[in-house]
């Protein structure tokens, strides 16, 4: 499809074929809804809401800043996060796992920069023995709690390598997606699968790919997407079930 030069090295971006994107559509909650017609350069629907039931994330907030800051610590997160994708991707993780920077305006005219975690366990994903170690299960499915420490693990690992100080989080909190206003969907993970969400791969302005090939990934799938909303009688189709 095409090939992205980096100073690292080059990728090779591809359409996902039918058994992946089916196995992506099993994994996410509402799936993925394939666009009839490209719309605003997508071709698929990452399905955040079906009918009234959202989906939900673990949210990791920092503190308030301006917005100048804000905007500076949002481009932070992504760099951090892709860095530790390459690193999560090595662990063998067999569920998806979507880790998105967010920008929130609070009602006193700071903003909340943080990371929401959306965590989607295989069926075979390996739940912790430890009380702790299941403490998101129930909510996210078995296996999830390990998925999001673990990548919790990489992106500190991240911050640590960079020399960059990693900011201070207030905690872990549960969010349905709209809570987080302004989320950044740029690329997700499928098992051993790396996928971007971008309508526009953003080859030249994004260092993304330059992380990549850095940490040994050469190969990107492209599902150009936006999140959406669909009815319940489409769900079937999103999960691509027909």
């Amino acid at each position: 499809m095409a090939l992205i030069q980096t100073s690292r090295g080059s990728i090779d971006i591809q359409k996902p074929d039918t058994p992946t994107l089916e196995r992506l559509q099993s994994l996410l909650t509402f799936g993925v809804f394939p666009f009839k017609q490209t719309f605003h350069g997508a071709d698929f629907g990452i399905v955040m809401q079906c009918g009234e039931k959202e989906v939900y994330c673990l949210k990791q907030q920092p503190i308030e800043v301006e917005e100048k800051q804000a905007h500076i610590n949002f481009q932070m997160h992504h760099i951090m996060i892709m860095d530790a994708y390459c690193r999560y991707i090595k662990l063998g993780f067999s569920g998806a796992y979507l880790a998105s920077p967010y920008l929130r305006q609070r009602n006193n005219g700071l903003w909340e920069t943080g990371v929401s975690h959306f965590i989607f366990p295989s069926d075979n994903e390996k739940a912790s023995e430890k009380s702790f170690g299941r403490a998101y299960d129930s909510r996210f499915g078995n296996g999830a709690t390990n998925m999001f420490m673990a990548f919790v693990d990489c992106f500190k690992q991240a911050f640590s390598e960079s020399n960059l100080p990693m900011p201070q989080y207030f905690g872990i909190d549960i969010r349905p997606r709209s809570h987080l206003k302004s989320l950044a969907m740029y690329f997700m993970l499928s098992g051993s699968d790396v996928f971007c969400l971008r309508p526009n791969l953003r080859e030249k302005e994004d260092v993304a790919w330059a992380i990549l090939v850095n940490g040994g990934i050469n190969t990107v799938f492209h599902l150009p997407s936006l999140p959406m909303t669909i009815d319940e009688t489409d769900l079937n189709k999103a999960k691509g079930l027909i």
